[in-house]
């Protein structure tokens, strides 16, 4: 999703002043300061006030942006250890480049040739051929109905349709039998069934038995098949920057069954059409309960 998307819209169109060092800056709107948070430009102590307010508070402290000021300090991390990782293929590229050169002496073979190879099959090959795309980390939950696509999951109706009156009977009711002491405290004894349970704000039970961190871990070990999908629509639109956020659905047999792109661009398309081929290779394991969703958000591009 876009930075500043979730915000109150009266929060995001607020207009805000913020200090930086001795300067005060702005006036910004609120959707402005969420993007800097995400590029980094703003951290959670960074003192911002509406126009005509003498008193600087902490975005950190402010409620409507502490959601974004979490996930920011999450990408943060994420974006520090792929520079890290980065910087160790570099190294081990460096160490590749010194032993084909030493095998280049030995063998007579051309500096040239031994260059192509490591291009195409040493460390740090994949990298240099995906550079570009971006990918968020996912985000887990329960399958809910979306607009485009009301049938996904029927939920039962809180309020069912109460039957047709029948005509008062003439017959004498019988007598409720009363239960013993001994079938009640059974009753409340009884086991409940296993698999957590979530409550829904619509009152409903449902049981959701699927593995968070196993799909997790299918997803991290996965999701760069998707790349090729984005390259090649890259390819497509030279210049091309663009958020690609999908959502996904798992079916209980442990195949996606549904795909969301949530860019109007690419609803429909080669793009959607090799992504979903791509998903359903993925080799969740099947489970039993509601369904199970999966969020991720590509960057594709570079913004001129």
């Amino acid at each position: 999703m876009v930075a500043g998307q979730e915000l109150d819209s009266e929060l995001g169109e607020q207009q805000w002043l913020f200090r930086q060092g001795d300067l005060v800056l702005g006036p910004l709107s609120g959707h402005q300061l969420v993007e800097k948070l995400y590029t980094g430009e703003m951290t959670a102590d960074t003192l911002i006030a509406p126009p005509g307010e003498r008193d600087f508070v902490r975005i950190g402290d402010v409620e409507g942006f502490q959601v974004h000021v979490a996930r920011a300090q999450t990408k943060a991390r994420v974006d520090a250890e792929v520079r890290a990782e980065r910087e160790r293929t570099n190294r081990k590229r460096l160490i590749f480049g010194a032993i084909a050169a030493a095998v280049t002496v030995a063998l007579g073979i051309t500096a040239w040739q031994v260059a192509r190879w490591a291009a195409v099959h040493g460390p740090g090959a994949e990298e240099d051929e995906y550079e570009g795309i971006s990918v968020e980390l996912p985000t887990i939950a329960l399958a809910q109905a979306r607009r485009d696509d009301e049938d996904l999951i029927a939920y039962p109706t809180t309020t069912p349709k109460a039957p047709d009156k029948a005509p008062p009977s003439t017959e004498p009711k019988p007598k409720t039998p009363t239960t013993p002491a001994s079938a009640v405290a059974s009753a409340k004894t009884e086991k409940k069934p296993s698999g957590s349970v979530s409550s829904e704000p619509d009152g409903l039970q449902m049981a959701t038995e699927f593995d968070q961190g196993a799909i997790n871990k299918v997803v991290k070990n996965n999701q760069k098949t998707l790349f090729r999908c984005l390259k090649e629509e890259a390819e497509r639109q030279p210049g091309m920057y663009a958020k690609v956020p999908i959502e996904f659905v798992i079916g209980n047999d442990g195949k996606v069954t549904k795909l969301y792109v949530d860019n109007p661009q690419f609803k429909k398309g080669p793009l959607y059409e090799c992504l979903l081929t791509e998903l359903q290779k993925w080799p969740f394991k099947p489970y039993a309960g509601e369904r199970a969703s999966v969020g991720l958000a590509f960057t594709v591009g570079k913004r001129s």
